[in-house]
């Protein structure tokens, strides 16, 4: 698992699928993030378009420390999705 810091920037990227593993657009692809203990930090954003079946959400860490779980919703790629990273930890800034 990754660690960051708190204040610190983390970028999260989803590469999007088809069946047969070729790189695809869904019609969305929205993102969440909970923070420790599941409130959610982002709900539902939708994610940049970088290239063909990527996309970016740059999330800016608050002060909560701990363990963040990233969720991506694609529709319409009925392929797979790929997050990095899908469960990051904070932990306070020095």
């Amino acid at each position: 698992m990754i660690t960051y810091q708190t204040g610190e920037t983390v970028r999260m990227t989803a590469t999007i699928t088809d069946s047969g593993g070729a790189a695809a657009d869904p019609a969305t692809t929205k993102i969440s993030v909970a923070k420790p203990g599941g409130t959610l930090a982002v709900d539902g954003v939708a994610m940049t378009k970088s290239a063909t079946g990527i996309y970016y959400y740059d999330y800016t860490i608050g002060s909560d420390v701990g363990t963040y779980k990233v969720q991506v919703k694609a529709t319409g790629s009925g392929g797979r999705i790929t997050i990095v990273p899908d469960v990051f930890a904070v932990e306070a800034s020095i």
